[in-house]
């Protein structure tokens, strides 16, 4: 009985810590109740969650369009789902009038077309989800890779 016992916890103990192994040690972020806060601040709860090919929530991972999308839900703002229709969101803002919240843009690559996009942090940096392999996370517009691939910028907030 002690043997069938010892293998029940043994057993246990292997499917919880393989469970971590299959996370990575990431935990679900801490976030304001919805509507609360600002959208950068929602956004910036979510650094450390796994990019995720079509993924629009914290529980499995976002792309980069899902991620703005479920910020912007959290405060009551529908946006499309796809990054070539947000875009076409709001209204343009030229990157010397950027604010906190605002929608940034780049074309990493002008042969496939594809835009990338992020939240504006207010600082001169933006909130993103950023490839395969990658976690949302804050980086400089100023970087080489960002400054060479801005594109541009919307605002859906209003002033």
């Amino acid at each position: 009985m002690r043997a069938i016992i010892r293998c029940i916890l043994l057993a246990g103990l292997g499917l919880a810590l393989g469970g971590c192994a299959l996370t990575g040690g990431w935990r679900e972020p801490d976030l304001p109740p919805p509507g609360k806060g600002t959208v950068v601040e929602t956004a910036r709860a979510l650094i450390g969650v796994p990019y995720h090919t079509a993924g629009e929530s914290p529980r499995t991972g976002f792309d980069c369009s899902g991620f703005v999308q479920w910020v912007y839900a959290r405060h009551g703002i529908r946006l499309p789902r796809r990054t070539d229709d947000q875009v076409r969101s709001g209204r343009p803002v030229a990157k010397a009038d950027l604010r906190p919240g605002d929608l940034v843009f780049f074309m990493p690559s002008p042969k496939s077309g594809d835009l990338h996009v992020g939240i504006f942090d207010g600082r001169g940096g933006f909130i993103h989800s950023p490839s395969p392999g990658g976690r949302v996370r804050e980086e400089s517009l100023f970087a080489p890779y960002w400054r060479a691939s801005y594109y541009g910028a919307n605002r859906v907030l209003s002033p």
